[in-house]
């Protein structure tokens, strides 16, 4: 297939987009397209556009206007002259130009649109926190810059430096570059970040003295709140980045779900404590009532007093003797004994017919 029409154009717009998200756009057909004609999305690559997905040739049998490949859709609408593509899951390497295109019959593609698509990644750091960014290349310096302003750079590190001769490293400040030749990764390290650290940042390639951005990144850095505690020694906390890597979440969901769940299982064991308090209590008053029964449970077998009363002295007052008359409500079975204070002379030396004991009382 022939390309040299798609090269020829430059893209008439430009679509920026945050890593992880969707990209949709719509192209019109021309005055040239038609619905007869084959539907094509492809990537620009080393002056080489790269079909990603297609529609199928209306001659064949299974005509479709619709078609998926991975991540990135097309669908033709004959009726509305229009071609829709989407790509989901947006990725830093999926940066670059992009053209809209039918086959036409003598078998080249035109264009219908072109885009340039630039996905960029957003961190948000503390301050002291350290940020490694990986940027894949192909050929040329590799350099980190910057933005100033609306379309200046300004280079923060370069691989360009003497000292990147011999070691493929340079450092400026708290920033070190370190280019992999072999896996063709250039490596950006940021060290104990600072609050003025915030900005956009661009891995960059220089080529015939022309500046082609690789990567970006926006970068917000806030300072420490009164009480943070940082592990370990300052900078050590590092995220490493690379092109297939997504930015990192905040941590306040997760600090938000342990705080509800510290919270419900305060509220079970304080639940827990009332009812085992009241489960004690009720026992407790149980067995208070059942000792109460055991005691006065029959009242029948215990005689009751029903009037006292208080007689006279006998003639002999030396002896101190007192004498009282008992009267039972109830009445007393045989077996139940009974006492009384007698006198010795009234004693029975051999009662006949009476269980009877005597005891002898005497006080000092």
């Amino acid at each position: 297939l022939i390309f040299t029409g798609l090269q020829a154009q430059t893209p008439t717009a430009k679509e920026r987009r945050l890593e992880g998200s969707t990209l949709y756009i719509q192209c019109p057909y021309t005055a040239q397209a038609d619905s007869q004609h084959q539907k094509v999305w492809c990537h620009m690559r080393e002056k080489r556009c790269e079909p990603l997905v297609e529609t199928t040739e209306p001659s064949q049998y299974a005509y479709r206007t619709h078609a998926t490949n991975g991540k990135v859709a097309i669908e033709d609408n004959p009726k509305r002259r229009t071609v829709s593509i989407t790509m989901t899951n947006l990725q830093v390497e999926d940066s670059g130009t992009y053209y809209c295109a039918f086959r036409s019959y003598d078998n080249r593609y035109l264009p219908l649109k072109a885009i340039s698509l630039t996905v960029f990644k957003e961190l948000h750091k503390l301050e002291l926190d350290s940020l490694s960014v990986q940027c894949p290349y192909s050929t040329g310096t590799k350099a980190w810059c910057r933005r100033e302003g609306q379309t200046g750079y300004k280079v923060v590190v370069s691989t360009d430096y003497s000292s990147t001769w011999h070691n493929s490293k340079a450092r400026v400040h708290r920033t070190l570059i370190q280019d992999d030749t072999q896996q063709r990764t250039v490596t950006i390290t940021m060290q104990k970040l600072q609050v003025q650290d915030t900005g956009t940042y661009f891995c960059v390639l220089y080529r015939n003295s022309h500046l082609t951005p690789i990567m970006e990144v926006r970068l917000s850095v806030s300072k420490i709140l009164a009480g943070t505690t940082l592990s370990g020694t300052a900078g050590t906390r590092q995220t490493t980045l690379s092109g297939n890597t997504p930015a990192p979440s905040s941590n306040v969901n997760t600090f938000i779900l342990l705080s509800g769940v510290l919270s419900i299982l305060f509220i079970l064991a304080l639940i827990s404590m009332i009812t085992l308090c009241v489960r004690r209590c009720k026992q407790l008053k149980r067995r208070g009532t059942r000792q109460a029964e055991d005691i006065y449970d029959k009242p029948e077998d215990i005689a009751q007093l029903d009037s006292t009363e208080r007689m006279e002295s006998p003639e002999d007052d030396s002896k101190d003797l007192k004498y009282i008359t008992l009267n039972f409500k109830s009445r007393l079975s045989p077996e139940d004994p009974l006492y009384c204070n007698v006198e010795p002379s009234q004693t029975h030396r051999k009662p006949k017919d009476e269980n009877v004991e005597y005891a002898i009382i005497a006080l000092k």
